[in-house]
């Protein structure tokens, strides 16, 4: 696969029965990778021998990569546990990480903070409904009723799995729908490397879950 080369200190994402656990590469070979023990919100991952594991890696040049590895055998450097996994396999490229983008329908509630800085007067509206079409690390869109229009700015309440987000965005597209309501693409503002991290988290989980329902239907 051209550009695709893993290094040492790589983050990665180990997806396993349908959860992401947080890796480093810790030394490469021609025919294995050295990983240290996965985790996920404080749970370790436990594998065996020939157990298969799909991987997402993310390269300083902002590529972004999905392979396959088997397990060959657990080790322990000093206090550090690492799994010693097969030569990846099945390499593709995926989207740029913060641009990958995947399609969802989901309830989501938002706020119309147009010409707003004050904190209080921000508190005082209430939240409306609307459904999310689709996310990505760096925005997202949703249908709404509200008469919007580009650059307004919108406060979004997202519900990922391990975090309630309260992201600020700007319109930068919208279209009308048939039913007369807004279909609004929004840019994320102001927001950190950390919201974007576990946005991105929730992105893959959504991906990998859709995948495994297409796999079930063959």
């Amino acid at each position: 696969m051209e550009n695709f080369k893993l290094e040492v200190n790589n983050r990665i994402e180990v997806m396993f029965e349908k959860k992401n656990y947080k890796s480093l590469v810790m030394d490469i070979d021609d025919d294995y990778i050295l990983i240290n023990l996965p985790v996920n919100d404080g749970e370790y991952l436990m594998l065996h021998s020939g157990e298969e594991v799909e991987v997402n890696t993310y390269s300083n040049d902002g590529n972004c990569f999905n392979f396959f590895a088997k397990v060959i055998t657990k080790g322990r450097d000093g206090n550090i546990l690492y799994y010693k996994l097969s030569s990846p396999y099945n390499v593709k490229k995926i989207q740029r990480r913060n641009y990958f983008r995947v399609g969802t329908i989901s309830n989501v509630e938002y706020k119309n903070i147009t010409g707003l800085n004050d904190f209080d007067e921000i508190n005082e509206i209430p939240y409306q409904n609307a459904l999310m079409v689709d996310l990505s690390g760096g925005g997202i869109k949703i249908k709404i009723k509200e008469n919007v229009k580009a650059k307004d700015i919108l406060l979004v309440k997202l519900i990922t799995k391990s975090k309630v987000m309260e992201l600020k965005g700007e319109i930068v597209r919208y279209e009308d729908t048939e039913d007369r309501e807004k279909l609004c693409g929004v840019k994320f503002l102001d927001i950190t490397q950390i919201q974007t991290d576990l946005i991105i988290e929730e992105v893959f989980n959504i991906a990998r879950k859709q995948r495994a329902r297409e796999k079930s239907d063959f």
